[in-house]
């Protein structure tokens, strides 16, 4: 299909924008969960995730198992493993091999590009009839829409970057051991009360609701 052949170029121009504007990096790459299959990769990449996959360990495995953003050395390279969530079915992850400890101004870079990395994947699965179905599809948007509605709250009470609110949210999350998602979901609860189009979402567990409570009264203090 068409579509699929597109979708398939626009996540490999993606990774080789995203790999060329990071300095010191050896290699993009991007897996779809629970099957482990690498959808793409440019340079270290092809191997390590792959390597990470049949071993089942390595930072992508924990991104994806966890539904958290995870840093990590696979051999002397740092990883950044970023799950994109696609509904309850496990996440796409994309994987950062640099040659340096990732720094704020990488994972930035990692924040901006990752959701069109995402949303493509998504996109060319959907229109392949693999993996991703409709109702998964919605579940990703929604989640998506609600971590950026997230960022807005945290950049509004405290003044900052998006980069850095979405930081924020990052800590908290690999703080409390919970998903990206569920930190983004009860920030939205604690500030705003409810959620729009909630009908069909898993709520968040306690812990990323009290999580969310105290890191949004840490702001207003």
């Amino acid at each position: 299909m068409e579509q699929v052949k597109f979708g398939g170029e626009l996540i490999s121009r993606l990774m080789s924008h995203l790999c060329e504007r990071l300095p010191g990096c050896r290699g993009v790459g991007l897996s779809v969960w629970p099957d482990g299959a690498v959808i793409r990769a440019v340079g270290v990449a092809e191997e390590l995730d792959q390597a990470q996959v049949d071993r089942r360990e390595g930072p992508l495995v924990d991104a994806s198992r966890d539904e958290r953003q995870v840093t990590g050395k696979v051999g002397d390279l740092d990883v950044v493993a970023v799950p994109g969530s696609w509904g309850n079915g496990g996440p796409v992850v994309l994987t950062v091999y640099l040659d340096h400890p990732p720094r704020v101004e990488d994972l930035k870079a990692i924040e901006e590009i990752e959701p069109l990395v995402a949303t493509a994947a998504a996109v060319v699965e959907f229109c392949a009839g693999e993996v991703l179905r409709a109702d998964q599809m919605v579940r990703m948007v929604q989640h998506r829409r609600y971590i950026e509605q997230a960022k807005g709250l945290l950049m509004g009470a405290r003044p900052c970057p998006p980069g850095d609110a979405f930081e924020l949210m990052v800590r908290a999350s690999q703080h409390a051991n919970v998903k990206l998602r569920d930190i983004a979901i009860a920030l939205v609860l604690v500030a705003c009360g409810e959620l729009e189009d909630a009908d069909d979402m898993t709520m968040p567990p306690k812990i990323a609701y009290d999580t969310a409570q105290r890191l949004w009264e840490a702001l207003h203090v």
